[in-house]
């Protein structure tokens, strides 16, 4: 592990024109440079790259970062990775903490499995081309069968592993690998005391490759079928290095396709990326006839948020794989499903047809996978209604996962369309299924806190008892609740007087409620503007004007970090964000700033995160305070925008409420006076924070 001190010294040393230069031809436009983007083909130089702020950017695509995050996205480094390549270009010493001994046990065995599996690949390459067995068996396969080339053959490391069950382990052992590394990684299995038999034996072999280049596993087709029993496709097990539901086949041979072209095509097999790359499509990954996992979705979306899932003409088949393009829009990822002649897969027609002739096709059949959907469930409805209404059901359950207000609402219209409904019909349906997901999520995460609770507790008793040292049977101890004083309250930032020349207008006295939150995300457009402030004035501060409790006009000076942080946990409405990247990235700078002596840039601290999806939005953020990245001052009151982001935020919320308990009157059985008495407050609620909001934008 990289000490903290070191990292700093890196971040520090790093300057963002020395990198950039090395892998981009730039030319000096002002104080700042230029070139063509890296990311993306172009013809006209909108990559600009800013010394003083040691930060590039992209305005046509959006790619950029510091040093550290130009290079994870160029070369697709890991954020260690990174690093290290960083300290060798500036001669900065790395010496990483000594691990304890458990972490030095654990890292010994896993350097140990990659190295059998390194050893492995080898082997098996080399027995392909240069025995006899596997040149009849796995060369005859590869390019006679398969008519791969030998180029392509050589980029994915495929191998022949002979048919002998002990010679693999035996050269395993001679080579100086231990048993156990052999039999945790799966090449082997046997009883101890006999020689591990090869799990792979008489087959082709494939690798898979983390995105680090490290073989983690390896999957194995049977070429002659002595054995009848065998199966034909054999996997490396789970294991320390490996997880099948975090890797895909073909990620490392393909990430810099996919974060050149901003896209993935996701088919099924080996072959399926195999033969697509030959075909000149490099951009290709394989969930290996799994169903698509969130790991997996989430290791994509590293480096593009575009993709197409391409399947056969089998539409039994394509129904049953629905529910993972379902995970796909859950994620936030941009869906298209691509469908191929019947009797065709990605392998078998790849190798039919030429590049070019591939890449009319996808351009002709590419389909938005709502729309795709939509007509393939209509087939079957006809002129059944009741049908009908159920596969409209089931298209609204794929729009209400998508997290983007936008995008949905798109779908809703050619939706409507589609199904010759009206939009408010759709939209009110889709309203009903987000509140029961939502609903269905609270209750899943309070089961999950309850369970965490009650293991907590048990632990805390076993090591009680452990420590005492008296452990008695049947001793089941009981927990009684703590209760807060009532008098305890948590220090708030003064309410800011946004209109000054109405400020006998305020806001009623009402016990504070608890977080207000809502399945959709209608109110992302109000947490990116208070993240926005986050990012580019966190560490500045401003003058708060309040009333005191004695109508006393009075002044205090708040940081912008502190003051948000404040708002939104006190007051009639609190808030917490609910975009999972912008309830990260606040909560980051929350723990950032938690001394608040200490200074806090937020550009600099979200740009040089490691994660790029953090980096880029800080970069989006920031950008209309750049003038082609060159810093520009800009005068804002901040003593006003800052508390107006966060009251129009909060009336947002209101909103939401007020339109949910509309629905909630219409319900059968609804107590409606409590009910009513609820949509009267928050009315009320509302008119204040449109008369406080609408005098201040007047008045300004």
């Amino acid at each position: 592990m990289i000490p903290q001190e070191t990292v700093q010294k890196i971040l520090d040393t790093a300057q963002i024109y020395d990198i950039v230069s090395e892998f981009v031809s730039l030319r000096r436009r002002g104080q700042n440079y230029v070139g063509l983007c890296p990311f993306h083909n172009e013809k006209t130089p909108s990559f600009s790259v800013s010394p003083s702020r040691n930060i590039c950017h992209c305005f046509s695509c959006g790619k950029g970062g510091s040093p550290v995050g130009f290079l994870m996205e160029h070369e697709q480094m890991t954020y260690p990775e990174a690093l290290r390549w960083l300290a060798k270009r500036y001669n900065i010493e790395v010496r990483e903490r000594e691990l304890t001994p458990e972490e030095q046990a654990a890292q010994t065995a896993r350097e140990g499995m990659l190295l059998v599996n390194d050893w492995a690949r080898k082997t098996w390459e080399n027995d392909l081309w240069n025995t006899e067995e596997g040149r009849n068996y796995g060369i005859t396969y590869f390019l006679g069968h398969r008519k791969l080339q030998e180029a392509t053959v050589r980029r994915f490391h495929l191998g022949y592993s002979l048919k002998d069950k002990f010679e693999f382990g035996t050269r395993a052992l001679a080579a100086g690998h231990p048993r156990e590394h052999l039999l945790s990684t799966g090449l082997c299995y046997g009883d101890p005391g006999q020689r591990p038999v090869n799990r792979f034996r008489g087959r082709a072999i494939f690798p898979y490759l983390n995105l680090s280049g490290q073989v983690v596993a390896f999957g194995g087709r049977i070429l002659d079928k002595v054995d009848h029993a065998a199966m034909k496709y054999v996997n490396s097990p789970e294991s320390e290095i490996y997880r099948k539901s975090n890797m895909l086949y073909g990620i490392y041979e393909a990430k810099q396709a996919i974060a050149k072209k901003d896209k993935v095509f996701l088919v099924e097999g080996y072959f399926d990326v195999i033969s697509m790359a030959q075909s000149g499509f490099e951009n290709v990954v394989a969930s290996s006839g799994t169903s698509l996992t969130t790991g997996q979705i989430q290791m994509i979306a590293r480096f593009t948020r575009n993709i197409t899932v391409l399947y056969d003409g089998d539409s039994a088949g394509i129904k049953a794989s629905l529910r993972g393009i379902d995970m796909l829009l859950l994620e936030g990822m941009n869906v298209k499903v691509l469908l191929l002649p019947e009797g065709e897969d990605p392998d078998s027609f790849a190798r039919s047809h030429s590049s070019s002739e591939l890449e009319e096709y996808i351009r002709l059949h590419e389909q938005d996978f709502i729309r795709f959907k939509t007509d393939l469930l209509m087939k079957d409805a006809e002129n059944d209604p009741l049908k009908k209404s159920q596969v409209i059901q089931n298209i609204l359950q794929s729009i209400a996962l998508i997290p983007d207000s936008i995008t949905s609402a798109v779908y809703i219209r050619e939706t409507s369309q589609q199904v010759h409904l009206s939009e408010q019909q759709l939209t009110d349906y889709l309203n009903r299924l987000r509140e029961k997901n939502y609903a269905a999520e609270l209750r899943r995460q309070e089961a999950e806190r309850h369970r965490a609770e009650a293991r907590a507790a048990l632990e805390a008793k076993q090591a009680e008892e452990a420590a005492s040292g008296a452990v008695t049977a049947g001793d089941k101890g009981s927990v009684s609740d703590a209760k807060s004083a009532s008098g305890a309250s948590a220090e708030t930032a003064p309410s800011p007087d946004l209109s000054p020349a109405h400020s006998e207008t305020s806001i009623p006295s009402h016990k504070p409620s608890a977080p207000l939150v809502h399945p959709t995300l209608l109110t992302d457009q109000y947490e990116r503007n208070v993240l926005r402030y986050i990012v580019r004035n966190g560490g500045d501060t401003f003058i708060v004007n309040f009333t005191d409790g004695n109508g006393t006009q009075q002044s205090e000076e708040w940081r912008v970090i502190d003051f948000i942080g404040n708002e939104l946990m006190s007051g009639e409405v609190t808030y917490e964000f609910r975009h999972p990247l912008y309830a990260r990235m606040y909560q980051m700078a929350l723990d950032a700033t938690e001394d608040q002596q200490k200074p806090f840039d937020g550009i600099s601290f979200f740009v040089n995160q490691p994660d790029p999806e953090i980096s880029q939005t800080a970069l989006s953020l920031a950008e209309d305070r750049y003038e082609g990245l060159a810093f520009v001052e800009n005068r804002e009151d901040l003593s006003f925008l800052v508390p107006r982001a966060i009251m129009e935020l909060k009336r947002a919320v209101v909103r939401e409420q007020i339109n949910q308990l509309q629905g909630a009157l219409r319900t059968q059985g609804a107590d409606f006076r409590t009910i009513m008495a609820e949509y009267n407050r928050l009315t009320m609620l509302k008119k204040t924070f449109d008369k406080i909001i609408g005098e201040r934008i007047v008045s300004n």
